[in-house]
């Protein structure tokens, strides 16, 4: 999603936070396109992963190997062929789908730090598996946020619109941290359809638009707000 990079963008640090439990049919081994069909809207490009437990962590789940869904990815990619940066997005995403390994979060931490630079994002990341944080206990999904940016001293945690609610903002005030939301504001861009089409992977941004044109929406299409004005839109 383009408002992930967008906040990437903006803040000093980026957390891969991936020390927590894995949920299914989420967003972290799936995304959206274009469908190839043009009376549809999007179909899904996924990451096939091993069997794994109802409660395992991102970091302890694996890519299945003898799956060749690196190609099938590749193949979906074709409903782009007529964007005018295709043929470039194209290598460029075959270049971090067949760099892959066995590793779910290694998979993501070299896809996620090659399209940042790929989009000229220079925000250093952090795994937080890899990390020996040594964290209180955690009572509600908000406070993992809160104890890392405790740890880290920073003055302000910055999140996505969609994930305001699981955060109380009495504990940041506490803690002295400011807590902000990153809205996006989407600008339509020609996609060669009826109705333009939101919501969509990072690759539909890459195949329709210049790259000083994405570091201009990088930049500038986003609000921030504070959870007082989120609560009151």
């Amino acid at each position: 999603m383009f408002d992930y990079f967008q906040l990437m963008n903006h803040v000093d640090e980026w957390i891969i936070f991936d020390k927590i439990q894995f949920i299914d049919k989420g967003w972290i081994n799936r995304n959206r396109i274009l469908h190839t069909n043009p009376e549809k809207d999007w179909q899904f490009i996924t990451i096939p992963l091993s069997k794994r437990g109802q409660f395992d962590y991102i970091n302890e789940i694996s890519i299945i190997q003898n799956q060749k869904w690196n190609e099938t990815i590749m193949g979906k990619l074709t409903t782009y062929r007529k964007a005018p940066y295709y043929r470039e997005t194209k290598d460029f995403v075959y270049e971090c789908l067949f760099d892959s390994t066995e590793s779910l979060t290694e998979t993501l931490e070299k896809t996620l730090i090659k399209t940042a630079k790929h989009l000229g994002i220079e925000t250093p990341t952090t795994v937080q598996s890899r990390q020996d944080w040594q964290l209180p206990a955690i009572t509600h999904p908000g406070q993992w946020a809160l104890e890392i940016s405790k740890l880290k001293k920073a003055s302000k945690y910055i999140n996505l619109y969609g994930g305001s609610n699981i955060f109380q903002q009495k504990e940041f005030d506490a803690a002295g941290i400011e807590l902000q939301f990153l809205k996006p504001k989407f600008q339509p861009y020609t996609q060669y359809r009826k109705c333009f089409i939101e919501g969509l992977s990072i690759l539909d941004v890459l195949m329709w638009n210049d790259k000083n044109s994405i570091r201009e929406m990088l930049k500038n299409d986003f609000s921030l707000l504070n959870k007082e004005q989120v609560e009151n839109e």
